[in-house]
């Protein structure tokens, strides 16, 4: 039914899918007559030879790819009449097709992007004037890493952001998200919800290159510019730093207790950052010399933490290439490590219920990051090996 209705004069924002993808910007600039399209360049694309971790078992080094990684460079964009889809994290044009370098990548190639087997994108929510961009999730991470350093991103193009009628990006639901959009200026009567609205078209979209091949240049410009947002004091205490997830509804260690009474013994405080401000969590990382904890938001804080940090963390060893979760998502704090020159290593422990699946093939958190069990005497023995 999709593939019918593509073929007819109707655009998808009434029915159907799009009518294709443009590969690049520069081949949309080519193709369509839009007086708007301007492109401005902000950083180079980069080329990274990464490592596997010295720590890693030969069982394991699968898991860490690529190894030969390539970051595309950021620039800002902007398009008349341009669309945004959330939940496919799709730019759209005027002519109803894909953009495909600033969209989520999906399948084995731009065809393979969920929008082309819709009969029907959602309900289509219009807004006039200017517009920009910040791709996100309500996730802590994705709003640290990637949704926040796209206004830099703006800023280094030339624009402030009351250069914008409309912010599009997830309210912030968090204190420590709160904060941050209070100390950006970012207007609440000017956000358009993403958590309300999935199908947006705008009169002008402004939008940023997508977050997810970042590399050194992107990081260490959102390093700078969140630290720039922090209310710190200049001293530094050299701190041992143990991440819990007791407030997560998934990805929890199932021997917290036990842990901690080892961890504890090595001189590692239990920090839960739910519980601390946006300056507690920032002055806490940055003043880290060791960090365990178990993969998820709550190590977002490590873009705070000074060259040289050690970073262990505990993962989920079920590889399957059918999910990239773990050689793409999963891999971030691996990757991240390298850009801030951390020492990282990884922990694989027990997972629960390896073996269940979400309903109809859906990928959801508490499968792709099932509560964990250590095995806290290999721990510590490991911990020695490496003279923490």
């Amino acid at each position: 039914m999709a593939k019918a209705l593509q073929s007819l004069p109707v655009s998808s924002r009434i029915i159907g899918p799009p009518k294709g993808f443009y590969t690049s910007f520069d081949e949309y600039v080519r193709s369509v007559d839009d007086r708007a399209a301007k492109e401005w360049l902000v950083l180079d694309p980069e080329t990274f030879s990464l490592k596997v971790p010295v720590s890693a078992r030969p069982e394991e080094i699968r898991i860490y790819q690529p190894l030969k990684y390539k970051s595309p460079g950021f620039g800002l964009y902007r398009v008349r009449n341009g669309r945004f889809h959330r939940d496919a994290r799709a730019v759209l044009t005027l002519d109803d097709r894909l953009l495909v370098s600033f969209s989520a990548w999906m399948g084995k190639g731009p065809e393979d992007n969920w929008l082309f087997g819709k009969i029907r994108l959602g309900p289509l929510r219009r807004f006039s004037g200017t517009s920009l961009l910040l791709i996100g999730d309500r996730n802590y991470y994705h709003f640290l890493i990637e949704q926040i350093p796209h206004i830099r991103l703006a800023s280094q193009a030339g624009f402030k952001l009351n250069d914008f009628d409309h912010i599009i990006m997830f309210s912030p639901m968090h204190d420590s998200q709160k904060i941050v959009c209070e100390r950006l200026g970012v207007d609440r009567a000017r956000i358009i919800p993403l958590e309300e609205t999935s199908h947006i078209e705008c009169e002008e979209l402004y939008f940023t290159t997508g977050p997810w091949n970042y590399g050194r240049s992107f990081v260490m410009m959102a390093r700078e510019f969140l630290l720039g947002l922090c209310r710190h004091s200049d001293s530094i205490q050299k701190r041992r730093i143990y991440i819990s997830r007791e407030l997560c509804s998934h990805g929890r260690i199932t021997n917290e207790e036990d842990l901690l009474r080892e961890l504890s013994g090595a001189g590692f405080e239990k920090v839960v950052p739910e519980l601390l401000s946006f300056d507690e969590q920032a002055a806490l990382f940055r003043g880290a010399e060791c960090i365990v904890g178990g993969h998820g938001a709550g190590l977002a804080n490590v873009i705070f933490s000074p060259p040289g940090c050690r970073i262990i963390e505990f993962r989920n060893p079920t590889y399957d290439r059918g999910e990239t979760y773990q050689a793409r998502g999963g891999n971030i704090f691996w990757r991240l490590s390298q850009f801030l020159d951390f020492d990282y290593h990884a922990v694989f422990a027990t997972p629960d219920d390896t073996a269940c699946k979400a309903p109809e093939g859906a990928i959801v958190e508490s499968v792709r990051l099932p509560n964990l069990t250590v095995d806290v005497d290999s721990l510590i023995s490991f911990l020695v090996a490496l003279k923490i």
